[in-house]
C-alpha cells in the first residue's frame, strides 16, 4: 500500500520502495519518517472525523470515489513507469514523506475503516490503541517497502515491465476491492 504511493515534485516521482532502490535503506530513513509524521497526521485527522465519516455515507462514497480515481491513476503510472537510474535526492524528504501521507486519499481510506469498521475486545479495542496500532502496522510496510527496493534493485531493473504489470492488477484490484 505504502510502497507504491508517489510524491511528485515536479520532475520526478517519489516513493519509499524508490528511495531504497536508489539511496538504499539508512539513506531512505527521512522520507520514511516522514512517512510515519504523516501517517500521525492523517490518523489523528480520521479519528476526531470519524463519528462524522460514520454518520455520512455520502462522505464515505465521495472518499471511496476519489480513492478509485487515484488507485487507477497509480496503476496507468506503473504501467508507463521505468526504472529510474538517477540518483536525485530530495532536498527535504521529511516533509517530501509527510506531504505523501497526508495528499494520500488511500491512507485517510485506510485509517476511516481501520478505527470505525474492526472492533477488538479489551485494551485493543480502544479508538487510542487502535490508532497506534494502524500507525505502526503503516510504518512497517513502508520500512518494508524501502528495505525491498534495496534488495530487488537488480531483479527489478531487468524485469521491470512484469513487475509493474503486477503492481498495476493489484492497484486494479484495490480500486474493485474498495467498493465491495
Amino acid at each position: 500500500m505504502y510502497g507504491c504511493d508517489v510524491f511528485y515534485t515536479g520532475a520526478k516521482y517519489y516513493h519509499a520502495m524508490g528511495e531504497g532502490q536508489q539511496h538504499g535503506f539508512r539513506k531512505a530513513i527521512p522520507f520514511n519518517l516522514g512517512i510515519f509524521m504523516g501517517l500521525i497526521i492523517v490518523g489523528g485527522v480520521a479519528a476526531f472525523f470519524a463519528t462524522i465519516f460514520q454518520q455520512y455515507a455520502s462522505v464515505i462514497r465521495g472518499l471511496k470515489l476519489i480513492g478509485s480515481a487515484y488507485l487507477l491513476y497509480l496503476a496507468y503510472e506503473m504501467l508507463r513507469a521505468k526504472p529510474d537510474q538517477t540518483t536525485t535526492r530530495l532536498k527535504r524528504p521529511v516533509l517530501a514523506g509527510a506531504l505523501l501521507q497526508t495528499t494520500n486519499i488511500k491512507v485517510y481510506l485506510y485509517f476511516i475503516t481501520g478505527l470505525s469498521a474492526f472492533g477488538y475486545a479489551g485494551l485493543w479495542g480502544q479508538q487510542p490503541m487502535k490508532y497506534l496500532l494502524m500507525i505502526l502496522i503503516g510504518s512497517i510496510g513502508t520500512f518494508a517497502w524501502t528495505f525491498v527496493g534495496k534488495v530487488l534493485q537488480r531483479y527489478y531493473v531487468a524485469h521491470y515491465r512484469l513487475f509493474n504489470t503486477l503492481v498495476a492488477l493489484l492497484l486494479l484490484f484495490s480500486a474493485y476491492d474498495i467498493w465491495r
